[in-house]
């Protein structure tokens, strides 16, 4: 790429990143790497940079906004821009650094991480310590916005998944299952018990809804697993990406993000999940933001089958082509120890 196609957005950012308003871009050299599973595309640019006359370079990881179709990724590119232009300094988390982003098109240019703990989406190389501290992490981000009902008028690009978007997303979800149960899209997990269940749920999430809004409200991450969180290999830096789920809503349904990956076959957590659960609320206790365990259950299980009918009932009923058969059967895997047991729990 040629300084002439620069895109604006990366050049007044690298002038401002580098405080020197007449530095120059003179040449860019672009290496693609794999990305994830939403779409985007990641690539490696080295800049090559004239100030005051000296030659110098600066190495930039590219996040272009494009994700996959469906009501649940819709606006996430461009979300996760607005959340960088708008958030940093104002969590109590350490976020990558940001040199340039457009908002309108989505697109990032961050510093590149440093040397990070192996993290995939199917596992994560954490010890207990390393669990402990991103469970701590979590609890804080929650605490500093608990019932800050000023949040999402602050900030009305934040999704709003139980409330100003609950019917756009249910949507998708009712439909994905509907057209489940309309093909026959039965297996040894998709049961037509469960497709049933789901299926009246999403024509009527009242029970789900109400539960989730029985307790407190606050800042979400959106998809707090440990393939959004790089830990440095000596455990001193924890540094929270992915922010294009960024939401206000109920803090279980941040919870069930960070349980979700450790319920892969791959994954290896260090701690058991009722522990993990447990320690979130002591997290929470410590900074005055008290659940009782019992309502805490009642709002997990709500949240882990909304999360399902907004998220995996359009995949797997909509976008199914998207769904290779190794990733569909590590999803089971985590359906059966998260969501099929919350299932009879919800009236």
């Amino acid at each position: 790429m040629s300084a002439h196609s620069t895109p604006p957005a990366l050049l007044w950012g690298v002038r401002r990143h580098l405080a020197a308003p007449q530095a120059e871009i003179v040449a860019i050299q672009r290496q693609p790497f794999p990305g994830g599973l939403s779409g985007s595309r990641f690539e490696y640019w080295r800049l090559r940079l004239r100030k005051a006359g000296v030659a110098s370079s600066l190495a930039v990881v590219y996040k272009q906004g494009r994700v996959a179709k469906g009501a649940f990724l819709q606006g996430a590119a461009q979300r996760e821009a607005l959340a960088y232009a708008h958030l940093p300094g104002r969590l109590p988390l350490t976020l990558p650094t940001v040199v340039a982003l457009s908002a309108p098109t989505g697109e990032l240019w961050m510093l590149p991480f440093p040397p990070a703990k192996p993290a995939t989406h199917w596992r994560a190389a954490w010890d207990e310590e390393d669990v402990r501290a991103v469970i701590a992490d979590l609890a804080k981000l929650h605490a500093a916005f608990w019932n800050q009902t000023e949040t999402p008028e602050t900030w009305p690009w934040l999704l709003q998944p139980t409330q100003a978007d609950a019917l756009r997303l249910v949507e998708d979800g009712r439909a994905g299952l509907e057209r489940i149960q309309a093909e026959g899209w039965f297996d040894a997990s998709l049961t037509p018990d469960r497709v049933a269940k789901l299926l009246a749920l999403a024509r009527d999430p009242s029970p789900l809804l109400e539960a989730l809004h029985a307790g407190p409200m606050t800042l979400l991450h959106g998809d707090a697993g440990f393939q959004n969180i790089a830990i440095t290999q000596d455990g001193r830096m924890r540094i929270w990406f992915d922010w294009q789920l960024v939401a206000w809503g109920p803090p279980a349904l941040d919870w069930v993000t960070f349980l979700h990956p450790w319920a892969y076959p791959e994954a290896q957590p260090p701690l058991t999940f009722p522990t993990m659960t447990t320690l979130y609320l002591e997290e929470l206790a410590r900074r005055g933001c008290e659940i009782a365990p019992d309502a805490f259950q009642r709002q997990l299980d709500a949240a882990l089958l909304w999360r399902w009918i907004i998220q995996w009932g359009p995949l797997l009923g909509r976008y199914r082509e998207r769904l290779r058969p190794e990733i569909k059967a590590r999803l089971d895997h985590a359906f059966a120890r998260l969501h099929w047991p919350a299932l009879p729990r919800i009236p």
